[in-house]
């Protein structure tokens, strides 16, 4: 949810809820703000309001414009009511939910190819290099592609997770050591 931590994404974040605070006043009733590259129906800010109608719309559109030019970085937010509580508890809940649908999605993933893989290092829900697993082999063959990459498929169809793997071979310490900086260590 909601850091104020000195980046860009953050800085959007929180001009984006003062110039709500400002223009909506009391009828604003929350804004609920997830990571940058965290999405739910599309948008990555909740804004909810006692009462929608015209101005209010165009207040949280030329809000989100105005942000959106300064910054390296877009608010893409949906607006709805206060009576919405089904909306609400989905942002809400977003992260909880995705934590531990992602450390389930590893567990199965880990599982799958824990006899081929001599370590796996699970960065959760960030990436280094497009990939938030480092899967660690002796030797990299046909067999051992195919094993981990049908694994990672069928992991990613029965997860709200994406499992994304880069596989390396023993002996990549540098590219191991910039994972386990990030990760932890499984296995």
């Amino acid at each position: 949810m909601y850091r104020l931590l000195n980046n860009e994404w953050n800085l959007a974040l929180h001009e984006f809820s003062t110039l709500l605070i400002e223009s909506l006043g009391p009828n604003l009733v929350m804004i609920l703000g997830l990571d940058e590259d965290s999405w739910i129906r599309d948008s990555n800010v909740l804004v909810v309001v006692k009462k929608i109608d015209e101005q209010v719309r165009r207040l949280v559109a030329r809000s989100a414009l105005l942000v959106n030019d300064r910054y390296n970085c877009t608010i893409s937010y949906y607006l709805t009511e206060e009576k919405d509580t089904e909306t609400i508890n989905l942002f809400k809940n977003r992260e909880e939910i995705a934590i531990s649908d992602c450390q389930e999605a590893f567990r199965e993933f880990s599982k799958r190819v824990k006899d081929n893989t001599t370590r796996l290092i699970f960065l959760g829900n960030r990436y280094h290099r497009d990939s938030n697993v480092l899967v660690v082999v002796k030797k990299i063959d046909e067999q051992v592609r195919r094993l981990v990459a049908r694994s990672a498929l069928l992991v990613n169809d029965r997860y709200n997770c994406t499992i994304s793997y880069y596989l390396v071979e023993e002996g990549e310490e540098d590219l191991i050591h910039e994972f386990e900086e990030i990760g932890s260590t499984a296995k």
